[in-house]
């Protein structure tokens, strides 16, 4: 047996030989920078080859150069918050660690209840910058008779125009027996304006909106056909009071806070470090070829 070979059969030189290997595939695999560069983020062609291979697979396209800087962001703010939570200690060594670690900051820079009290005057200032989203949209209830406007030679148009003169002298009858048959209802209860044109149209909704109330009037067209139309209620769209909105005002003007707070902690730690982005001028192929393990 060669001196080499026996010295190989050793189980300590196996032991030393082991780990060699053990310590060389760490340092291959260890994500931590340097020493020197603790305050350095740096996103180069292996890691980017490897965001734009992913997302490629995932949606069977390469990423736009919007989408491919949204993915370079989310990863140095991944970066960010891993290193952070390092030096809280919030590492478990868990295999989903840098996501838990992110969900664990983010827990962590929740604001305080006191942050989340609006102060005199906020929530009125609030609703007053975002009147339009709690604006009370205009409502009606109607009753309507229908007519097809495939009707030979008028449309529909001279049929309701007979019927309306019908309806006027005798309104009572309510008219379910002059029209033609449909899906469409013969009586809508008090809904918003918006919703009403989603069922005939935004014209319907339009002349409606101009009507007179409690007398039939028309012809009317929608998408179907036209229409003869008696308006029993109408409430005209109005400025909303804080009163009135003040709970969904609150809950909007939290959310906002909430976002605000989350951005501007995350900058503030953000800035502790350099993030360099070694990115090739061309983006239209893998930075570097990537072979997938098997």
């Amino acid at each position: 047996m060669s001196p080499l070979r026996k010295i190989l059969t050793e189980p300590l030189a196996q032991f030393f030989f082991l780990g060699a290997v053990v310590f060389g595939l760490y340092s291959v695999m260890d994500r931590s920078p340097p020493a020197g560069d603790k305050g350095v983020i740096e996103v180069g062609e292996g890691q980017l080859a490897q965001l734009f291979k992913t997302f490629s697979k995932t949606w069977q396209r390469p990423p736009t150069e919007a989408e491919l800087t949204g993915l370079i962001d989310s990863f140095v703010k991944e970066e960010v918050f891993y290193r952070e939570g390092q030096k809280m200690g919030l590492d478990q060594n868990d295999t989903v660690f840098r996501r838990r670690m992110q969900q664990k900051m983010e827990f962590l820079l929740e604001p305080s209840a006191e942050q989340l009290t609006p102060k005199p005057g906020e929530l009125e200032d609030y609703l007053k910058a975002h009147e339009d989203k709690y604006r009370r949209l205009p409502q009606l209830a109607f009753r309507q008779v229908f007519f097809k406007s495939d009707r030979p030679g008028d449309g529909g148009e001279t049929s309701a125009t007979t019927a309306l003169k019908v309806l006027r002298r005798a309104p009572e009858t309510g008219g379910t027996s002059l029209g033609d048959t449909t899906l469409l209802p013969g009586r809508v209860d008090l809904t918003d304006a918006d919703m009403i044109a989603t069922t005939f149209d935004e014209q319907f909704v339009k002349v409606l909106s101009s009507a007179p109330t409690g007398q039939w009037f028309g012809p009317v067209r929608s998408q179907y056909g036209v229409h003869l139309v008696l308006i029993e209620q109408r409430i005209e769209a109005s400025a909303p009071s804080l009163e009135g909105v003040k709970v969904a005002v609150q809950l909007d003007w939290e959310s906002e806070r909430r976002r605000e707070i989350a951005a501007r902690r995350y900058d503030e730690m953000k800035r502790r470090y350099e993030v360099r982005v070694l990115r090739p001028t061309d983006m239209q192929r893998p930075p570097v070829e990537i072979t997938e393990a098997h």
